[in-house]
């Protein structure tokens, strides 16, 4: 990706003074007072032993990088695949420290893995992970050194037990069930009984993370937000789309969340002039935090690095 002089690194307090901060804040039931403990920390991620716990770190600072390029997308849609997979290695390579792509890879997957690129496919709604950004992520598995038999990418029908690594690919979509639908949502179809979590804004969902053949695996998560969706459904409305132009990556789904959250509220206040609050509440991501300890949803324990086109950022 073309190096980029409005590179910056966006505080905490940033976030907090962001335009649907107060939204968000009212729908995760955040508290604005919470301790700054961890502010300014360096964070050193060893995704590999990390993904073996649930996220326990004293005083967590999870680090969501952003990075968005407007060449991604053409004026009518049409996806930039090179593109795409420079802004996937941008964001890899941001988080993990590293400025070769192979090598940023390897610190979130191993040669003796089986990796599951678990993407989606909703049939209700229909905002899909591009099949670009898929193709890249796998691309990028097989030079990490991961043998291409032992990569598999799907929607339903990954062989889990066979899995020693998921990587978390979703896309952004306000949903008429959960509030919204990313990375914690992605999984509920390992459940086996997806409906009997769409209730109360499917406040459980943290449950599918602690599955027996899902829980320590997720080591990465990129969220494919080109074309997020922020209006009601369950039939998608074109005009509720639009070209964001943006990649995530993180490997704190709740904070991932949590910013896919701010990102989408942002978009509707600013698309009806007003606040329009995201229905129903998506309670899911507070209760991953305080009661599956998945991640962090406090923005003051948050890290949001920005790259690449600022226009219409939102966060």
């Amino acid at each position: 990706m073309r190096p980029n002089k409005n590179e910056e690194s966006v505080t905490r307090r940033d976030f907090l003074a962001g335009a649907a901060y107060g939204t968000v804040g009212l729908a995760l039931g955040l508290n604005s007072a919470c301790s700054e403990a961890g502010k300014d920390t360096a964070v050193s991620f060893d995704p590999v032993s990390m993904a073996k716990s649930l996220f326990r770190a004293e005083n967590p600072v999870s680090r969501v990088v952003l990075v968005r390029d407007e060449r991604a997308l053409d004026a009518d849609h049409n996806i930039n695949a090179g593109v795409v997979a420079e802004m996937i290695d941008a964001a890899v390579k941001t988080l993990s420290g590293e400025k070769d792509a192979a090598r940023a890879w390897q610190h979130y997957v191993r040669p003796q893995d089986t990796v599951g690129v678990k993407y989606t496919r909703c049939e209700s709604v229909r905002v899909h992970t591009e099949q670009e950004v898929i193709d890249a992520i796998v691309a990028r598995l097989a030079d990490a050194g991961v043998a291409k038999e032992r990569i598999q990418a799907a929607d339903y029908g990954l062989r889990l037990k066979q899995c020693t690594a998921l990587i978390n690919v979703p896309t952004i979509k306000v949903h008429p069930l959960t509030g919204i639908a990313v990375s914690l949502k992605n999984y509920i179809n390992f459940t086996g009984r997806e409906s009997s979590y769409h209730h109360e804004g499917s406040v459980k969902l943290g449950e599918a993370w602690l599955l027996p053949d899902v829980q320590g695996k997720t080591r990465l998560i990129i969220v494919d937000a080109l074309r997020p969706y922020f209006g009601p459904g369950p039939q998608v409305s074109p005009v509720h789309r639009w070209d964001y132009r943006g990649i995530l990556a993180g490997t704190d789904p709740v904070a991932i969340d949590a910013i896919s959250l701010a990102i989408a509220q942002a978009k509707r206040n600013l698309f009806k002039g007003e606040e329009w609050i995201i229905s129903p509440p998506p309670t899911s991501i507070a209760t991953a935090d305080t009661v599956y300890h998945l991640g962090t949803s406090d923005p003051l324990k948050i890290q949001l690095i920005r790259q690449g086109w600022e226009k219409d950022a939102l966060v």
